[in-house]
């Protein structure tokens, strides 16, 4: 098997060390960084996020931090999400568009103080895309990448993973809020937000030398509630309906196209990159449409090849034909051994995307027939990481 080289264009992170020595099986590569995706097998991560508590290291999720004068205003900028009622301590879902309204990326934000933001990234590079737009608009704002690397706990134990570490009080930090902790001298910002939509936290590490040292602790206060080193898992995302970045959209995409509309604030006073393109695009409407699909038969671990993870989670785009023309092309696709059927998105035209529509995916092992339905496939309001 072929092996990834390493250099200094693809960094390790302050788990790094951890990681290895827990197994770790696969890699990706996300924002010139390491993620870790699968320790045991990918149905096995799976099944035990869904029973207990898992550590990621996604110190992937780079930051870019604003600060000074103007960071609140060209944070504005940046985003068509209103952001004036966004208070010190919040997090908040974004997508960050260009002049286009196409998206650049759909990361969390965090605000620390009055002009002081984190924008943690998905897999795209916006630090260069935040000081380009602030130069341009002679803002009086630092913009740069921190020495910051976030964990997550995910899992229903990672409440009780997070009282061993730091008492009782945290259970009062409420769904996508923030708080400054220290933890026996490590500095660390913990949000009540994941990638799992099962309960979550987000522990962000400021100082990287520290990485050790904060690994070992959440394994020890971990090993009571069975604590699994993990990557995130794609199959529980797809059950939640959630997107990831570049695999089920990109640039090329609007925030209508793929059902945000909620984050699209036309009428507010402030003006943002791609305001007038998206104004155009809601008016003129959108001509497809990002939807969930279920594809109907045997379970696709049966389909594809075993090399595919083994099957479970498939990342290639799958045309969609209906008859002897392609309409579209399904981006992420899985099978849910919680809801025994398989589940995924599709981009498909806009007269295709009611609900029970059916058509056909011509993947390179298979015809396969598929139907929409309903988003999201589990947990429709979020009551599990809510709670």
């Amino acid at each position: 098997m072929a092996v990834i080289s390493p250099s200094r264009r693809l960094r390790r992170t302050p788990f790094s060390d951890g990681v290895e020595a827990a197994g770790v099986k696969s890699y990706t590569v996300y924002n010139r960084m390491l993620l870790p995706t699968m320790f045991e097998s990918v149905q096995a991560d799976y099944r035990h996020l869904k029973d207990h508590v898992q550590v990621w290291d996604v110190s992937v999720e780079r930051q870019v931090e604003l600060r000074g004068p103007d960071a609140t205003r060209l944070m504005q900028m940046l985003t068509p999400r209103d952001l004036s009622k966004m208070a010190v301590g919040q997090c908040k879902y974004i997508l960050i568009t260009n002049a286009d309204g196409g998206i650049l990326n759909d990361p969390i934000l965090l605000r620390l103080a009055e002009n002081h933001f984190w924008i943690s990234l998905a897999d795209s590079d916006i630090l260069l895309w935040a000081q380009g737009v602030a130069v341009h608009s002679g803002l009086d704002v630092t913009i740069r990448e921190p020495d910051v690397s976030p964990l997550q706990l995910q899992g229903p134990k990672s409440g009780d993973v997070m009282k061993a570490l730091f008492g009782e009080s945290i259970m009062d930090l409420k769904y996508y809020w923030l708080r400054a902790v220290e933890l026996d001298g490590i500095p660390l910002i913990v949000s009540r937000t994941g990638w799992s939509s099962e309960l979550g936290y987000e522990l962000y590490l400021q100082d990287g030398s520290r990485g050790d040292d904060l690994w070992e602790k959440i394994m020890a206060a971990g090993k009571q509630h069975k604590i699994a080193p993990t990557g995130p898992s794609q199959i529980r995302r797809v059950e939640a309906g959630i997107f990831s970045y570049f695999q089920d959209m990109r640039v090329t995409d609007n925030p209508f196209e793929i059902g945000m509309d909620r984050l699209v604030d036309l009428e507010m006073e402030a003006d943002f990159v791609g305001k007038e393109a998206l104004k155009k695009i809601k008016k003129e409407g959108i001509k497809r449409k990002l939807v969930g699909i279920e594809i109907l038969g045997d379970p696709i671990s049966k389909v594809v090849p075993p090399q595919y993870t083994p099957g479970y989670f498939v990342p290639d785009h799958w045309p969609i034909f209906d008859d002897k023309k392609e309409i579209g092309y399904v981006t992420s696709k899985c099978f849910s051994p919680r809801l025994k059927k398989n589940i995924g998105y599709a981009f498909i035209p806009i007269e295709y995307a009611k609900n029970d529509t059916e058509f056909e995916i011509r993947s390179p092992y298979a015809n396969l027939k598929a139907k929409v339905v309903p988003l999201p496939f589990y947990d429709p309001k979020k009551r599990i990481p809510i709670k």
